[in-house]
């Protein structure tokens, strides 16, 4: 996306508040709804005395340190720097863009759920995919940002997952 793309956009929003105000709001559940999975999950596997329990908790871990550190490193400027627009979404913080740590959570939570119960990892993919594109029509990210924090998550659910078969 480019200026013209995120001008329209937020000119959109701006005749529509309504509008403006639901995508705030499915910003917010839909970060939630995975915030909230992942502590659902590993109750759920510490009831059920899964063996894989403590790597439910490892790999996500340091997963998500690294993914940290790595935005750090990289430090790429978001859409509402490069471009000195306003994003829709409420946001001040400068750089560390890529990848989009929102979406690596959601779709590494949703991954895991896949061998706990498919139709919930479906809902949470959902989800994540619902949030990957208000991130960018938000102005908080650009579309590789979403889409590599996508596919790191993926990734490292389902690295997860494997390691667990291997006890």
């Amino acid at each position: 996306m480019n200026y013209d793309n995120y001008d329209k956009i937020a000119a959109f929003f701006s005749r529509h508040p309504l509008l403006l105000n639901a995508l705030r709001l499915f910003n917010k559940f839909f970060t939630l709804a995975g915030f909230l999975c992942y502590p659902a999950l590993l109750l759920l596997l510490f009831l059920h005395n899964n063996s894989g329990f403590f790597l439910y908790i490892l790999i996500p871990g340091a997963s998500f340190l690294a993914v940290s550190l790595f935005r750090h490193v990289i430090n790429t400027r978001r859409p509402y720097e490069r471009y000195h627009i306003q994003p829709l979404i409420p946001r001040e913080k400068k750089g560390k863009s890529f990848p989009s740590r929102h979406i690596f959570s959601i779709f590494l939570i949703a991954s895991l759920w896949i061998a706990v119960s498919p139709k919930a990892a479906f809902l949470l993919f959902l989800c994540g995919i619902g949030l990957a594109v208000l991130r960018v029509i938000g102005g908080v990210h650009f579309i590789m940002d979403v889409l590599a924090g996508a596919a790191i998550g993926i990734f490292c659910g389902l690295l997860t997952i494997w390691s667990c078969t291997l006890l």
